[in-house]
């Protein structure tokens, strides 16, 4: 049985990096094929995700992100339906939303794999506790801090097609340079924020607020030598914007909705992080 599409739901939930979580696929699977599982192990699915969440735990121990320039955000990636787990809850629950993605970051490392145990697998605090060595009641005062620490969760459900709608016209009001109808687009606390990891140039610092928002992409399209194309994708369960330049992709944004209208907006301009999704999308049919 391949239980790759498992591996890779469970590792990009706890790093975040696309390319870190094929690292991980792979990993794993040459652990199993140097040292088969066991017969005697009856519960394969949960044996492969213990292995998958301490494999993660020491890469994080390992991570050197402190050093990272600017706001980090996810990598991104296109959404293959293939990539999510057909008896997880991951859909349900947002576990593979880019947003969650971004909030989990502030999780710490024991927090992160507790958190993906009991929301993605029902895993118990006391099948907790042994998957990653710790107490149950520390298990559970780690899950009490991950949930409140991603409370703040704007986009809550699952892929839509009328998301989809949503980012065409975002896209449609900032080509026409429809201030208005853009302002209406955005809810109240919309926020910005860019990842260029100092390659690219990106936002400084998020920023915050309907017209703030809306006047940012204005004096974008105007200051823009070239006039960019725009596609729409998905990205982990989300509407995304793709940004093109004479044919390159230079940006990919990832819109979070609630009730229908833009809550919160992630660019990631990084070139490193593009590298991926730029060879995943040349296979996708542009809208």
């Amino acid at each position: 049985m391949n239980f790759d599409k498992l591996i890779f739901s469970v590792a990009y939930n706890m790093t975040g990096d696309y390319e870190t979580t094929k690292d991980v696929v792979q990993d794993i699977n040459l652990k199993f094929l140097e040292n088969p599982i066991l017969d005697t192990i009856t519960d394969k699915k949960n044996y492969i995700i213990r292995a998958t969440i301490n494999h993660c735990l020491n890469l994080k121990k390992r991570e050197q992100r402190l050093q990272y320039k600017g706001l980090w955000l996810p990598e991104p990636f296109v959404s293959i339906e293939h990539n999510t787990t057909s008896h997880s809850k991951f859909e349900e629950q947002n576990l593979l939303s880019y947003e969650l993605a971004f909030l989990m970051e502030q999780l710490s490392p024991a927090e992160r794999a507790v958190f993906v145990l009991r929301e993605a697998f029902d895993f118990n605090h006391k099948e907790i506790a042994e998957a990653i060595n710790i107490s149950a009641e520390n298990s559970r005062q780690l899950y009490s801090r991950a949930k409140r620490k991603v409370a703040d969760l704007k986009h809550k459900s699952s892929s839509n097609p009328a998301f989809l709608e949503v980012a065409k016209n975002f896209v449609s009001l900032i080509s026409q340079g429809n201030t208005e109808e853009l302002i209406d687009l955005f809810n109240d606390d919309i926020a910005i924020m860019g990842d260029g990891g100092g390659k690219a140039p990106a936002i400084g610092k998020p920023l915050f607020g309907k017209e703030q928002v809306a006047q940012f992409f204005q004096k974008l399209i105007r200051s823009t030598t070239h006039t960019p194309a725009f596609s729409i994708t998905q990205v982990l369960s989300q509407p995304a914007v793709i940004i093109q330049i004479n044919g390159k992709i230079v940006c990919v944004q990832v819109l979070s909705l609630h009730e229908n209208k833009i809550s919160q907006i992630f660019a990631v301009v990084n070139p490193d992080k593009l590298t991926s999704f730029k060879k995943s999308f040349k296979g996708l049919s542009h809208n």
